[in-house]
């Protein structure tokens, strides 16, 4: 895939999954700016522009205009599901009022640019299918689902009325290390946890025994970070050659159950003390991709699975480890 010539922005590309992004996008060519209003992670995205600033800051919106980016990787915002039932004014606000900004300045541009959007499967909500197709209907059960499905509506509604053409791209479980970039501390998603857990010699939390699954734990479809960002190359790729927009589910095909996981990291990295707990409220049973859609459509398909993911982010931990938990 020959990129070069383009100009991206990648919002949020400070963090674990824009910074890996923002990577494959210059290994494929293509001239990188980074906004973020984290300080950046030393190393992460060496070679990319970087502005410290959020993403909807019109003054570096009319910057990167006068800059000639050509498009954006739009992975800024706020991205769990617990604290977004607590606090949804934060998602509300964050996730869709910020982007709605954010595509005010861009319609307003003389070349108007495309956008690559980091949807989410919590736009699904809990549905009664065993996989999942771009057809099932969206019905979020909690507030961050809902800040996803409403970005989609509006950039749907912003191509029909401003040229703004999208790929968004659903996410199931993004998971997975390489060498630029990992989880951060204190990450809240299972397999992180899991590690945290065993290098802070403490019991794994496992969240809910009751699920309507063969073992009682939730089911989910983990895709590497390096599969997610090859996507979001064919993404910038496609909407560079003048695509319509689209939506996509990027996952595997394949779920996993906690249990299922736990069972795989005994065998690759080794004992783990576990004790369960109540299940979190807003959590599916199951959330499992069909992806046919991208394959037929773009060729393309996950080429890691869930014993390279953990075997990846064992590699990882052990080089933090020392740092972080010692």
């Amino acid at each position: 895939m020959d990129l070069s010539g383009l100009h991206i922005c990648v919002t949020g590309g400070g963090g674990y999954i824009g910074s890996t992004v923002a990577n494959k996008l210059m290994e494929f060519g293509a001239r990188v700016t980074v906004v973020d209003r984290r300080g950046i992670v030393p190393n992460r995205t060496a070679g990319a522009t970087f502005r410290h600033a959020d993403y909807a800051d019109n003054d570096v919106l009319y910057q990167l205009a006068d800059d000639g980016v050509n498009g954006f990787v739009h992975c800024a915002g706020s991205s769990l599901v617990g604290p977004s039932i607590d606090n949804p004014s934060e998602y509300y606000n964050n996730n869709v009022a910020k982007t709605i900004m954010f595509l005010d300045n861009l319609k307003t541009w003389k070349n108007v640019p495309f956008v690559v959007f980091s949807s989410s499967a919590a736009v699904y909500g809990a549905p009664e299918y065993a996989t999942l197709d771009e057809g099932v209907p969206s019905d979020p059960i909690n507030p961050y689902g809902n800040t996803k499905m409403m970005i989609e509506r509006i950039l749907h509604d912003y191509d029909v009325a401003h040229d703004i053409r999208s790929f968004c791209f659903r996410y199931f479980n993004a998971a997975g290390a390489n060498k630029n970039t990992g989880p951060e501390i204190n990450d809240t998603h299972l397999i992180p946890r899991i590690f945290e857990a065993l290098y802070r010699n403490e019991s794994f939390k496992l969240f809910g025994t009751d699920y309507n699954t063969p073992d009682g734990t939730c089911v989910r479809d983990y895709i590497h970070i390096d599969d997610l960002a090859e996507a979001h190359c064919i993404g910038v790729r496609e909407l560079a050659d003048g695509s319509a927009s689209k939506v996509y589910n990027l996952g595997t095909n394949e779920g996993y159950s906690n249990k299922e996981i736990l069972d795989i990291f005994l065998d690759v990295v080794g004992p783990l003390q576990i004790e369960n707990y109540p299940r979190r409220i807003g959590d599916p049973d199951s959330l499992v991709a069909n992806t046919s859609a991208i394959a037929e459509d773009l060729g393309w398909f996950a080429q890691k699975g869930l014993v390279e993911i953990i075997q990846d982010m064992h590699e990882f931990y052990m080089t933090v480890k020392d740092v972080r938990y010692s």
